[in-house]
């Protein structure tokens, strides 16, 4: 009977532990996460004035335009500025493009992330077994 009692006892313990262990790899993962998450954070507001200004840029080319269409209207030739300005937008127009891409970064970012925290989680948990993989 006591023999059952200790091998009870030693079971639960061996649980608890395993669920302990299970927690604090857990509990890493998540601070992994919550890091990358903040670094991403952090970039996309560092891209936020910039998109901003491009799109005041595109703005001002606009009325630039119609500027230049009221004064091609009375007769003035405006072709050299149009073209200048018609270069300017396909800059812009590239640069949105850019800044539309970089957008999109976050999502494979976090998708990396998520992949190499769970790399890293498993190799934890192959170490803490003592199998550790052969590269």
């Amino acid at each position: 009977m006591k023999t059952l009692k200790d091998l009870v006892l030693a079971l639960i313990n061996a649980t608890l532990i395993l669920v302990a262990l299970c927690l604090f790899l857990a509990w890493q993962l998540m601070s992994t996460v919550d890091d990358i998450t903040d670094r991403l954070t952090e970039s996309i507001r560092i891209f936020a004035p910039v998109r901003d200004e491009v799109a005041g840029l595109r703005a001002e080319i606009s009325g630039l335009r119609a500027d230049i269409a009221a004064i091609g209207a009375q007769g003035v030739p405006m072709t050299r500025v149009e073209a200048r300005l018609d270069a300017m937008g396909a800059r812009l127009d590239d640069m949105h493009a850019r800044m539309d891409e970089l957008a999109t970064l976050p999502d494979r970012l976090i998708d990396t992330a998520i992949e190499t925290a769970a790399d890293k989680f498993a190799r934890s948990l192959s170490a803490v077994r003592g199998c550790e993989p052969i590269n």
